[in-house]
């Protein structure tokens, strides 16, 4: 099989050479496409008014490898691969990622829109996380990532999985849950602080409003609680519920200029 590999925290990630380790003992082929410094947050921006850089590297560890350092974002990334630099892969695995990419944080991550891309552009696609920011152990996030595979593989129709596992050696974790997204809410009021010029900034708020409940079948709770979990994300965003309750009223508005 031929897989490309991307990620946000930039081509020398620890969690992208878990991945490459792992997934060449079974004789795939392999490739890199991934930012040359951290993208985290970067969603699913694009470069369009600068030009893209593409430098090849050697990544230690899997120096035999093809891989690129991408000036850009993961986006820019996955495109830059699929229609210049490597033939189209067959499944497209972003991550790595350090940190969870659980509920509402799908909408930022760059982990998850390089996912996202690939499946738009028709490649089954995997995004997947470590729920830890400084993780100690890969074995779960790489048992997940190729158990997601698998299911792919058997189900022909799906194009996008959400990976998130916990920070523990396989033999600790506790199975494997299929679950929606959570919903997050973040503080929305960044922190004000001075500089040493004396000069007002802003640094992004990090407090959590409403965490998963125990009882709440979501990726956060399961990932807490010792599980991998796996969501099945979509590429149209269109709110099908809500089409027939708009089309039944549509007839009695009225456009005004």
């Amino acid at each position: 099989m031929r897989i490309l590999f991307t990620n946000d925290d930039g081509v020398f990630s620890p969690g992208l050479l878990a991945l490459l380790r792992a997934f060449e003992q079974e004789g795939n082929e392999l490739f890199v496409a991934a930012p040359d410094a951290e993208r985290s947050g970067a969603s699913h921006s694009f470069t369009m008014y600068v030009p893209l850089r593409a430098r090849e590297v050697a990544i230690p560890g899997a120096e035999h490898v093809p891989a690129y350092a991408v000036s850009g974002t993961p986006v820019d990334c996955v495109k830059l691969a699929y229609g210049n630099l490597f033939p189209k892969p067959d499944l497209l695995i972003s991550g790595i990622n350090l940190g969870a990419n659980r509920g509402t944080d799908i909408f930022y991550s760059g982990t998850v829109s390089a996912a996202m891309e690939g499946a738009l552009l028709g490649i089954p696609s995997i995004a997947v996380s470590d729920i830890a920011w400084r993780p100690q152990c890969f074995e779960a996030a790489v048992a997940g990532a190729k158990y997601a595979a698998m299911m792919l593989e058997r189900e022909k129709d799906l194009r996008l999985l959400n990976v998130n596992a916990p920070d523990l050696p396989c033999a600790q974790v506790r199975g494997v849950r299929i679950t929606p997204a959570g919903i997050q809410e973040y503080n929305a009021r960044y922190d004000e602080r001075i500089d040493p010029f004396g000069q007002k900034y802003y640094w992004m708020p990090a407090g959590r409003m409403n965490p998963c409940g125990p009882d709440v079948d979501c990726d956060e709770r399961w990932t807490e609680q010792g599980f991998i979990t796996i969501t099945p994300l979509v590429m149209n965003m269109t709110d099908r519920a809500a089409l027939p309750r708009l089309q039944a009223i549509q007839n009695e508005l009225t456009l005004k200029s």
